[in-house]
This record gives C-alpha cells, sequence and structure tokens, in this order.
C-alpha cells in the first residue's frame, strides 16, 4: 500500500500529517500521536526538568511558551513547593534555575515569554554567573595532591608554569606528548592548585571528550564563542557586557587541551580577542596560556582540502608558535605495561614503521582479526571485542570498556546494526522529520529526504533498547557535561524525550532528558537546498568513527578497515586508544595482495607537521 500512496506537500497540513503517521506509527488514532510527550514528567526529578525545559526553549523551535510553561509548572516546582510555602518565591526559584540552564546554553531567558524573575530574591547579587561558576568549583583533595606524584617532566613543566603564575609574568606553554604521558593528570595538577591559590583557572579543550576529563571544563568553541566558520581575520563573538569577557579578563591561566587538532585560525582568534579584551598587545593579552596536544594525532579536518591546506591550518603554521614555549613529556605510563607496543605505537604515529609497498605498515599477527569472508570476519570481530554480550549487557562498566572503530559511517552503522540486533531487550524505533527548508515548490519529497547519510547528524531513524551506549553529537549543555562526544547510556523512552545517564567524565552517573531538537549540517554548501532533520541529537556508540573516538581511553579496542585510513593520524589513534596490544583487535579487509599472509594496512603521516617536535 506505501508505494501506492501520493506525495504531499508540508503546505497541505494535516494531509501531509496523516501521511507521516501512516508511513512510521502503527496504530495512530489522531494528530495529538505525533506530538505529545507522554507525560515525561512522571519519571523524573523536577532538576532534571528544568534542564529539559531549558533544552527546548534553547534548540526546539517552541511556537507557546508560555502554554508549555502553564502545561508543566506543577512538575518543575514540585521540590520547591514542598519546601516552601511562599507561592511567589517557589515560581522564582523555578525560574532562577531554568536561567542557569539557559546562560550554560549561551542562551537568555528574557527572550523568552516567561513570568519576570523578581530581582530582590535573585542569587547572583551583581556577580556575572560565569565568574561565579569558576570560583564555585569543588578542588578535590585528589587533584591537589596530583603534584606529590608527579613524575620529573611533569614536575618540571608544573613548576615552570607555576612560577610564571607566582611571579605574574606572561607566557604561552605548549605541553607536548603522546597519548600515555599523563598531560590530563599534569592539567589537573596545575588547575586545582592555581585555584587553591585564589586564581582563576579556565579548562577548555578542543573536542568535548577532552573537556570533560578536566573540573570545569568547556569546549573551545562553547568558552570563546568562536565562529563556526573560521577566517584570516576571524575574532570570537563576545559581546564587552557579557560575563565572559569578564571572565577572561579575570582568569589567570587559561589550559587548552587537545589545542594540536585546533585550526590555527581559532587560536589566531582568541588571541585578537584576549588582546582586544585586556588592552595588553602581548600574545594572548598578557595571559599565561597552557596548550597541550599531540601532533601525532588526527589534525583539525578541512573538507575538501589537499595536504597543504590541512597543514596550513595546524597550529604549528601560525605566527603564534615561534613565541610558544615547548615542554615534552616523554615517559609513558603505558611503556610500563606494554613496552613494544608503546614502541610501536611512536613509530607509527612517525611515519617511521618499516613499510611494505609503499606507505602500507605491517599489522602484528597476535592483533589481527584474520578476514576470509566479510560477515564471518565482521561477527569474529565483534565477538572477540564484545564477548558474553547477552550475559552482562545489564552492567554499565561491560557496555562502556569496549568499543569498535572505523573510518567512516557508513561502516560504523553497519556495526551498531549488528549490534543493536544482538542486544536483548524491547525495541524503540525514533524515525526523524526531514524538511528542505528553502524547497517551495517540493522538489525534495520527504522519502529522499530520509535516505541522505550527513556526518554529525542523526540516521533518519534511531534504533535503541535499554541499556544500550549511545555518543551525543551536540552541545547541548556542556557546563553540565553534554558535550559533542559524551557517551550515554539509554535508561528509559518516551515519545519525545530519552531518559539517559553519563557514563564518563567528570559527569558519570548524573541522569539527563535529551529531547528532539532541529539540526542542520554545518557544511551550507552540501546540498542544493538546507536540510533541517528533528531528531535525538544521538547515535549508537557501540562503535564509532576514529576521529570522533580522539582523546578517549578504552580497554578493549576494535579496529575495522573496511578501506585504508585516508587522514594524518588516523591510524595511530585508533590504535592508540587502546590500552594493551593483547585488548587492540584489527581486521582489515585487503584492497592490495602481499607476500605471504601478512596483513598490511596504510599508514598516513604528514612528516611536515611533525619535523619540528
Amino acid at each position: 500500500m506505501r508505494g501506492r500512496m501520493v506525495s504531499a506537500n508540508p503546505a497541505e497540513g494535516e494531509r501531509y500529517c496523516l501521511r507521516l503517521i501512516l508511513l512510521h506509527i502503527s496504530g495512530p488514532t489522531c494528530f495529538e500521536y505525533l506530538y505529545t510527550v507522554n507525560n515525561a514528567s512522571l519519571f523524573q526529578a523536577p532538576n532534571a526538568l528544568r534542564r529539559l525545559f531549558a533544552t527546548i526553549l534553547t534548540f526546539c523551535e517552541l511556537g507557546d511558551v508560555r502554554k508549555l510553561w502553564d502545561d508543566h509548572y506543577n512538575a518543575l516546582s514540585e521540590d520547591y513547593r514542598r519546601q516552601y510555602g511562599s507561592v511567589d518565591r517557589v515560581q522564582n526559584m523555578v525560574l532562577t534555575g531554568i536561567k542557569v540552564f539557559l546562560q550554560s546554553m549561551s542562551d537568555n531567558i528574557d527572550g523568552f515569554d516567561l513570568p519576570k524573575i523578581n530581582e530582590n530574591v535573585d542569587f547572583e547579587s551583581g556577580v556575572f554567573r560565569e565568574v561565579q561558576h569558576e570560583c564555585s568549583i569543588v578542588l578535590e583533595s585528589e587533584q591537589l595532591q596530583a603534584r606529590d606524584f608527579l613524575n620529573p617532566e611533569q614536575k618540571f613543566a608544573y613548576d615552570e608554569i607555576m612560577r610564571h603564575v607566582h611571579s605574574n609574568i606572561p607566557g604561552v606553554f605548549f605541553i607536548y606528548g603522546p597519548d600515555g604521558t599523563g598531560k590530563t593528570f599534569l592539567y589537573k595538577a596545575l588547575l586545582a592548585n592555581i585555584r587553591l591559590c585564589g586564581h582563576i583557572a579556565m579548562a577548555t579543550a578542543s573536542s568535548g571528550v577532552a573537556d570533560n576529563k578536566m573540573p570545569g571544563g568547556r569546549t573551545a568553541h562553547s568558552r570563546f564563542k568562536l565562529p563556526i566558520n573560521l577566517e584570516n581575520n576571524s575574532v570570537c563573538k563576545i559581546s564587552r557586557q557579557s560575563g565572559t569577557v569578564q571572565l577572561l579578563r579575570t582568569a589567570k591561566v587559561i589550559i587548552w587541551d587537545e589545542a594540536s587538532m585546533t585550526k590555527r585560525h581559532a587560536l589566531e582568534a582568541v588571541d585578537r580577542t584576549m588582546k582586544d579584551i585586556t588592552g595588553v598587545m602581548l600574545p594572548f593579552g598578557g595571559k599565561i596560556m597552557v596548550l597541550g596536544g599531540d601532533f601525532r594525532q588526527v589534525l583539525l579536518v578541512v573538507r575538501r582540502g589537499t595536504r597543504a591546506q590541512t597543514v596550513y591550518s595546524s597550529i604549528r603554521m601560525s605566527p603564534l608558535w615561534s613565541s610558544i614555549i615547548k615542554l615534552r613529556l616523554t615517559i609513558n605510563m603505558r611503556a610500563l605495561t606494554d613496552p613494544w607496543f608503546s614502541d610501536f605505537l611512536l613509530r607509527v604515529g612517525d611515519g617511521v614503521e618499516e613499510t611494505v609497498q609503499g606507505n602500507f605498515i605491517r599489522i602484528p599477527d597476535d592483533m589481527v582479526i584474520p578476514f576470509t569472508e566479510k560477515e564471518k570476519s565482521l561477527n569474529g570481530l565483534i565477538d572477540a571485542i564484545f564477548p558474553s554480550l547477552e550475559i552482562n549487557r545489564s552492567q554499565t562498566d561491560y557496555i562502556i570498556s569496549p568499543a569498535i572503530l572505523s573510518t567512516r559511517n557508513d561502516s560504523v552503522d553497519e556495526i551498531n546494526d549488528l549490534l543493536i540486533g544482538r542486544f536483548h531487550g524491547e525495541e524503540k524505533i525514533y524515525y526523524n522529520f526531514d524538511e528542505a527548508e528553502d524547497d517551495i515548490n517540493n522538489l525534495y519529497p520527504v522519502e529522499f529526504l530520509n535516505t541522505l547519510r550527513v556526518s554529525g547528524l542523526p540516521p533518519h531513524y534511531l534504533r535503541l533498547k535499554v541499556g544500550c551506549p549511545i555518543i551525543l553529537l551536540r552541545n547541548l549543555d556542556p557546563s553540565n557535561g553534554l558535550c559533542n562526544g559524551t557517551r550515554l547510556i539509554c535508561k528509559g523512552f518516551q515519545q519525545n524525550v530519552i531518559d539517559a545517564e553519563i557514563v564518563v567524565g567528570q559527569h558519570a552517573g548524573k541522569r539527563v532528558f535529551l529531547p528532539r531538537i532541529p539540526l542542520c549540517p554545518s557544511e551550507d554548501d552540501m546540498f542544493p537546498f538546507r536540510l533541517k532533520r528533528k531528531q535525538f541529537p544521538i547515535r549508537l556508540c557501540f562503535a564509532m568513527t576514529i576521529n570522533k573516538a580522539q582523546g578517549q581511553t578504552i580497554p578493549n579496542v576494535g579496529i575495522y578497515l573496511p578501506e585504508s585510513v585516508f587522514s594524518h593520524g588516523q591510524l595511530y589513534v585508533a590504535l592508540s586508544i587502546g590500552v594493551s596490544h593483547g585488548n587492540t583487535k584489527v581486521l582489515v579487509i585487503p584492497d592490495e595482495q602481499f607476500n605471504g599472509s601478512e596483513v598490511c594496512t596504510a599508514n598516513v603521516v604528514y612528516k611536515e607537521v611533525l619535523h619540528d617536535q
């Protein structure tokens, strides 16, 4: 019957909605079925509902904000109504809580049709929220004591940076070291002890994965309000009257992790902005900047860029690089438990591992999953990385410990489909809503839009089960752990809301609501129309792309290479995410024949990025 259904234009209203119902939903009885939230307030605490309310305001393009407020106010205020008798005070506290969540999402409550906050009881007392938040970060004893456990190289870097802090000497540092040399451990020691001295130390990172490792961490784009499309003369989009400007003026030290995968234009934009904010013409306005990273890792992707353009975009090629003090970390913790694997990784990352027929290198035999036939070999890789999945699926530690990495989203989707099929439990499928925003003549039917697979956007339909792992594709609330790259476990499903638990980083264990939100590709010229997809901003993450996994440490890693890696550092990153060669398995579908039984794959290294290291 579906093949006989005629197309309907979105402008046709109820006829178009009816067609959507018949295509995707079994047994619908009315149009309200499409947008009912299924009383989400029945299964979560009021504070989580207030966060959800703020998320919906920011991302979901509501038509009637006041109606949503009126319909759900009782659920939003339940905890405060039990504690306080004053109706005005309860409403003020609910609105203040929503205001804080909106501010953490870089939004403002004044832009919405909501009751006004009574400023007489506003908790901020004239202090900028951004500064207040940084000053309220809890100093944990473990992090304060970290300086006592630094190795000699880490201690040298720590002492040099703290000397600049205590003597008020400006300086820009770059902490260079491979994965496993303790860069994050050093950052935590610096952050804790600088904050102990009463200074503000800002933590930021180029990826959500990295910033979740540091107390108070935020992504660089969120922290500095960097423009999406960076150019040679770009500056950060920060208002002079904002709390962000006050925070940047007050900060003593800024730590920027994974800076090696940052586009040079981003670093230069922050430099220009800091000079403008402080009025000091020294690099970064005279602040103490601590950058860190590993140039062996994947560089920032330059869309359709040549090798020369990719290299040029590296911060190594920025004029700022000559003024940076380089501090090396070489003592590798992995070398203590698996010295052979540590040396192998460095040779791969430096591009000096012995090659076969051009840039191909041999994968050690004990890391190889033999290739015979695609389906059989892929199932062998899954069995090696996810043993006894049916028995252990309810254990969170088991679910987040393994992962399979691949080069492209198509391969990742293939593996995720196989694994969610093996995962026991009742399945929930969420279909998205696609539209071409500027398609006034309805040239692109919904069925065509649904087939599009776009990097950074969720698929047309999400197959989920309680207990399955997912990964966030969008920064929703960075200060509360909801960053692009955050890994979560599904705990419950409603029609338009997913209940999930953060399972990695400093916010691990926090329960959150994830709503459907409108999403658009970041590249405006990808299609001859502007695609808009309304869906939950998540993907399954039994498997993920190598680029998405960068910065993580995963105990059991499978690497699936149906084709060779195609960019600098991809193979190095894939291999270095594991903790040992015994827990890292590689399946290569060969595209060339080699002598004997050797398994080889390409290794792409841009040595011009490394030569200064």
